[in-house]
């Protein structure tokens, strides 16, 4: 199962539509329990576009499309932070550094998301671990600029 379909197939109560009429600057839209698409994306950005309309599904309220407003504003980080981490967790994270993926890029095309939205999840986990996070033998330390490091613990005991 593609990783979009997987998206889509957790939350079933949400309609996805393939919208061949979207302006072509607009990647996604969600309305009222539907999730409109731009079909002209490719399958790392048609990911990650899923997953933050999701996170506008799971957060958002009101209309937020003209960013009036802080609050709007806030809206619109809560539900791309949200959407990043349903794609990039800190054990995904570890997953690329035992790939050997060595850059931001690499480990974006490795979890087949945006490089976007790579750094999205790197930059809200150093705000939401304080830059540190330990997940079984991994230390993980997540910079605001988008940046990260894992070491891995070796038990000498």
């Amino acid at each position: 199962m593609e990783k979009v379909e997987q998206l889509m197939s957790m939350y079933p109560d949400v309609n996805y539509v393939f919208d061949k009429f979207m302006p072509k600057g607009q990647k996604g839209l969600y309305i009222d329990n539907h999730i409109y698409l731009n079909p002209n994306q490719n399958k790392y950005e048609l990911n990650s576009t899923v997953a933050e309309e999701l996170g506008h599904y799971l957060t958002t309220v009101g209309d937020i499309t003209m960013q009036r407003n802080n609050e709007e504003r806030k809206q619109e980080r809560r539900a791309r932070d949200l959407g990043a981490t349903l794609l990039v967790t800190p054990r995904s994270i570890i997953d690329c550094f035992n790939e050997g993926c060595q850059t931001t890029l690499q480990c974006a095309d490795f979890l087949e998301v945006t490089e976007e939205t790579f750094l999205d999840a790197i930059r809200y986990y150093a705000r939401r671990f304080n830059g540190l996070k330990v997940e079984d033998n991994y230390t993980l330390i997540f910079n605001e600029n988008g940046t990260l490091e894992v070491y891995k613990v070796f038990d000498n005991g």
